[in-house]
């Protein structure tokens, strides 16, 4: 092989995303729970993370763009993560907690997992997701692959994700959570969303 590779969205003819119609875009935050922040499964950069964050809120505040919490809960009580009625499962931290929102229940990685975010996308005749969240390798994935497989147009704010360091395949060393962050962020680009900071996303036109 020769020069760059290929980005296989783009082979495909995946629409490029210059403008945002309000009606027909929602963000969706993923996983912002203490589970992410105090609990077992920290993430890196977080203070980062929650200023990018917040200033999506603003924008899609400001732009009456809907958003959607989506929280994470294990359906049994004693599951050590993410166990319902737990701590590790309130939204976190304050500060990206959007004043209005619409909260969605999941139970897996992808938040259509068991959820009823379909319904809720659907019902609002939404066609355009903006994504943050954690982890990018993780729920952010999985949610934007599902997304894409149902025919959303998809964003990835990138540096509104955050990412935790991960054990390798065999167990021997650990991958940390910046690599772990840019190759999630890599293969979410090459094959289900356009991926840019939130200064790229809220530069974009917000059309009625």
């Amino acid at each position: 092989m020769t020069g760059l590779p290929n980005v296989l969205r783009l082979l495909t003819g995946a629409p490029e995303i210059t403008r945002f119609h309000r009606a027909k875009t929602a963000v969706v935050l993923i996983d912002f729970q203490a589970e992410h922040f105090t609990g077992a499964l920290p993430v890196a950069g977080a203070d980062g993370v929650v200023a990018a964050t917040v200033r999506l809120n603003e924008w899609a505040e400001k732009h009456k763009i809907k958003i959607i919490f989506v929280r994470r809960a294990a359906k049994s009580p004693a599951s050590p993560v993410f166990a319902p009625e737990s701590e590790a499962v309130e939204p976190y931290p304050p500060a990206v907690v959007p004043k209005k929102s619409e909260t969605v229940v999941k139970y897996g990685e992808s938040a259509f997992s068991g959820s009823i975010l379909q319904t809720v996308l659907m019902s609002a005749d939404i066609d355009t997701l903006v994504f943050a969240g954690m982890t990018a390798s993780g729920a952010v994935a999985a949610t934007v692959a599902d997304a894409c497989s149902l025919g959303y147009k998809c964003v990835v704010a990138a540096d509104a994700t955050a990412e935790r360091d991960a054990m390798s395949w065999d167990l021997t060393r650990v991958v940390g959570a910046a690599a772990m962050r840019e190759a999630a962020l890599a293969n979410i680009a090459d094959k289900y969303a356009a991926v840019m900071n939130v200064a790229a996303v809220t530069a974009l036109p917000v059309e009625k």
